[in-house]
């Protein structure tokens, strides 16, 4: 079958904005060569085919990169292709700003579907414009993002898998939002999806040391993740300076004041504070007691220099019905 077979005439029928996540250049049955490419967003990803005699792709396009295509969808095919692009450019950055939030992360390089999609229908649920933009800016950069979807919380202590990241922040961000509601159920809104923020955010500064592999970088023997935070959202904290300079500091505040052992930090001057410390805490021990009880139900396990105990428990018997703890 040749790629060229898919006639111009036919009207497009798939356009959109992806991000481009593979290009290798195959050849058909015939010998014909054409550039076979992969686009992803949060939601699948497609198989396309480019026709390498008559189609170019502008050579500033790149590896992640976001594309404007056009073309046809192939049907069932002999060259596994979903689409036939005509047409293929870098998105202008109005087409990416009108794009869907965190649209473009890419699925098909994401170890945790599930959490993706949490973390894609959380963020979308803010009220706020000006936090979204801010995840938006942190998490959809090229040189986060792929990190981010992949890498490990921590080598052995807690979520020491791939997508454990991704995992271990969508807690602590939710578990933050449940203990405001419970404890500060008049705590505006604004302020409440600050928490979000901040806890989903809190360790955004793993994503330097860890590759795209989920494997330890130099930055990992050499750099406090904390301090790293920092960094990794400072184009977003400027954004939000401009339009929200009281959240802005407040986020800088929530990551860098001091936690019981810190070595340095000024003390929490607001409970959002306390909440993202004790939702990280808490996500880190629930991880650690699954894994360590993976095999047993109840009982002592030693992990490390550590003990943990889980006591064994029988079924409750009642011949009433159970009434709400």
């Amino acid at each position: 079958m040749k790629l060229n077979n898919f006639s111009r005439r036919i009207s497009p029928n798939f356009s959109g904005v992806y991000r481009l996540t593979g290009r290798i250049v195959e050849f058909d049955q015939h010998g014909s060569p054409y550039i076979k490419l992969r686009l992803s967003n949060c939601d699948t990803d497609y198989i396309a085919g480019l026709d390498a005699d008559n189609e170019t792709i502008p050579e500033t396009i790149g590896y992640l990169d976001q594309v404007t295509v056009s073309g046809i969808e192939c049907g069932s095919n002999s060259l596994g292709l979903d689409v036939k692009l005509h047409n293929i450019r870098l998105a202008s950055r109005d087409e990416v700003n009108m794009q869907p939030y965190l649209h473009s992360l890419p699925r098909v390089y994401c170890s945790a579907p599930e959490s993706l999609d949490k973390l894609v229908a959380s963020v979308r649920s803010l009220k706020s414009v000006h936090l979204k933009n801010f995840i938006r800016r942190v998490i959809e950069r090229k040189d986060r993002l792929e990190v981010f979807l992949n890498a490990p919380a921590s080598r052995s202590h807690h979520h020491a898998y791939r997508g454990g990241l991704l995992e271990h922040s969508l807690e602590v961000a939710r578990n933050v939002v449940a203990m405001i509601k419970l404890n500060e159920p008049n705590m505006p809104r604004a302020l409440l999806e600050l928490g979000f923020v901040a806890g989903l955010l809190h360790d955004i500064g793993k994503t330097f040391t860890y590759d795209s592999q989920g494997k330890p970088t130099n930055a990992w023997s050499l750099c406090e993740h904390d301090a790293l935070t920092l960094e990794a959202c400072a184009i977003a904290l400027a954004y939000l300076d401009r339009h929200e300079p009281e959240l802005a500091i407040t986020l800088r505040h929530i990551w860098t004041c001091a936690s019981p052992g810190a070595r340095y930090g000024v003390r929490p001057a607001t409970t959002l504070a306390r909440y993202v410390r004790d939702a990280d805490a808490q996500s880190a021990a629930s991880n650690k007691f699954s894994h360590a009880f993976r095999k047993t139900k109840s009982g002592l396990v030693r992990k490390g220099s550590e003990i943990l105990w889980t006591p064994a428990t029988k079924p409750l018997l009642s011949h009433t019905k159970s009434k709400h703890l």
